[in-house]
């Protein structure tokens, strides 16, 4: 990413990234490719996946505000495997089946650790370290909507 670029908030996150909403987006898309290229920093992907597409609502819509908080419910108090490749099979299929999946609002505040907080980390250690704050703060954010979630969970 180009850092002599003037730094503006993003629109969605609210971080101070050079480039702004595009240099936020931008800033994700190296995640991918970390994540992608060394299995010990894609440990987190859909950790990071979720908490980014939370923060970022506008880019996905609202129905997917609801996917990837339940993915998110399920990571972090359920303990499912952060890694690339395992998405439950089971979840997949009940998601798309389920019409009555709500339209969930992003709260105003999206939480207090952004995309931005995840570079620069020295190694895979702090990488996975930063990926769980991260999920935690955009968690937190949607307080609102813990109970929907957990609910549907239990339900399935």
């Amino acid at each position: 990413m180009d850092d002599s670029r003037p730094r503006s908030r993003c629109t969605r996150c609210g971080a101070k990234v050079p480039g702004g909403t595009k240099g936020c987006r931008e800033l994700f898309q190296e995640i991918l490719v970390r994540e992608y290229g060394d299995p010990a920093y894609g440990a987190v992907h859909l950790l990071t996946v979720d908490a980014y597409a939370l923060q970022h609502s506008e880019d996905h819509g609202p129905r997917s505000n609801a996917v990837h908080l339940l993915r998110l419910c399920m990571l972090l108090e359920h303990g499912l495997e952060a890694s690339t490749g395992t998405n439950p099979h089971w979840f997949q299929a009940q998601i798309e089946s389920d019409r009555e999946m709500p339209l969930l609002e992003p709260p105003q505040n999206r939480g207090q650790t952004t995309v931005a907080d995840m570079h620069g980390a020295a190694n895979a250690d702090e990488y996975v370290e930063r990926a769980y704050h991260w999920a935690r703060s955009v968690w937190e954010a949607y307080r609102a909507h813990h109970g929907w979630a957990r609910r549907w969970l239990q339900e399935r």
